[in-house]
């Protein structure tokens, strides 16, 4: 279904677009180790070519982006360790847009699609990897790109960007890879023949002023591991809802209440394992509402007609099961002797991995958001996490009413 998504993105963003940007481009960096026992690495290095198209109409979004392209990108990374990490091939969907009012040479890249990879974690043969345990995952890209040449049709520019593969903990371990790479991209921009020059100059009066009230009801279902010797792949239910307001038809912000219950932390929990009948004890008095969470929400969406990319910042006020998660989680193993010793639930990680969640992906709307409909369904998928590291995948379905 995530796959279904991104290439609804991918249509839906090329309908309404005259000019056309091909690029190649080439990075060195350096890939952050995974954990303590991690591979030693060289120097990153990736390579990749995209192809856009310019929006040029009357849309609030375009003009509020001020004519963003938006195309997809394929890359090939390698990260510095072929034998151990392999290499990642990715597909990313981006849009790209300029940062500064007047200054047109700062822009900023964003993407989000799935990846493949060449090699990924065994516990006999590739145990140090902890970073990829599934031939496919999700991959995130974020970057600045400054024109410092530019002649006719043709732009060299500096990039920065921060790439991040994982699978959405539906498999452990999944500490995944996040890579800080600075490259050179060489574009190609051309304009249809039929079409006219874009004017990237939008003032702030040419912006459809409009307010709307909202709510919103949601429901999701999961993916998630809990961590190496309870590896198995089981679901996460989940509830919210959400009061906001949806501005000029493009940004829609609200705040919620979220509910979700693991099934993975239900069952460990009953069965009494290890952790829990040696220290956590109370938590079977009630297994399931020790296995669920609590919490508040401030979500943001950037509208797109049909699509919308979604983001969020929660705050947990109700997790019981998660400091013997954390615990389990960041479980260290010695090769040789087999023994294993349980992490320990504290220092400011654990804090704010506790209290601190986030969201990100994408949605399909069924009736166009620039039309302000006053019902609307919706699809999504997302990462769940926990201070930047993932808790779970999840598909929802939802609906919206707007006052």
């Amino acid at each position: 279904m995530n796959k279904i998504i991104f290439f609804f993105f991918l249509g839906s963003v090329l309908s309404f677009s005259q000019k056309k940007q091909f690029f190649a481009e080439y990075s060195i960096g350096e890939t952050s180790s995974a954990d303590n026992t991690f591979i030693s690495l060289k120097a990153s290095q990736t390579i990749g070519v995209g192809f856009g198209i310019q929006h040029n109409d009357s849309l609030n979004w375009v003009k509020q982006l001020r004519n963003p392209f938006t195309g997809v990108i394929l890359q090939v990374a390698n990260h510095g360790n072929t034998t151990k990490i392999g290499h990642s091939i990715s597909l990313l969907p981006y849009i790209e847009t300029p940062i500064l009012l007047k200054n047109q040479k700062l822009k900023l890249i964003t993407a989000l699609g799935v990846a493949y990879h060449t090699k990924k974690y065994d516990f006999v043969e590739n145990w140090e990897n902890k970073a990829i345990s599934t031939d496919f995952t999700y991959a995130f890209r974020l970057g600045f790109y400054y024109d410092i040449f530019q002649k006719s049709n043709f732009q060299t520019r500096l990039n920065l960007n921060y790439l991040h593969y994982s699978n959405g903990h539906i498999q452990w371990p999944n500490n995944g890879i996040n890579t800080l790479a600075l490259g050179l991209n060489l574009s190609y921009s051309g304009l249809n023949k039929n079409a006219n020059p874009i004017d990237k100059t939008v003032t702030p009066k040419e912006i459809e002023k409009s307010k709307q009230s909202f709510f919103s009801i949601q429901t999701g279902i999961g993916e998630h591991a809990l961590y190496r010797f309870y590896n198995y792949r089981r679901n996460v239910y989940s509830f919210d809802f959400m009061y906001g307001k949806i501005y000029n038809k493009t940004h829609k912000v609200g705040l919620g209440l979220y509910m979700r219950h693991y099934t993975n932390n239900y069952k460990y929990i009953k069965e009494g394992n290890n952790l829990v009948s040696e220290e956590y004890a109370g938590l079977q008095k009630n297994p399931f509402l020790n296995a669920s969470s609590l919490g508040i929400a401030l979500n943001y969406e950037f509208l797109m007609q049909h699509i919308a990319v979604e983001t969020e910042l929660g705050f947990t006020l109700f997790r019981p099961f998660f400091p013997a998660e954390y615990r389990l989680d960041a479980t260290l193993i010695n090769q040789q002797t087999g023994i294993y010793e349980n992490g320990k639930a504290e220092g400011t990680t654990y804090t704010l991995k506790r209290f601190i969640s986030g969201k990100l992906g994408l949605k399909y709307y069924l009736f166009n958001t620039n039309n302000a409909p006053k019902n609307n369904f919706y699809a999504g998928a997302h990462i769940v996490s926990r201070l930047g590291q993932a808790d779970y995948s999840e598909f929802s379905l939802g609906f919206v009413h707007a006052f």
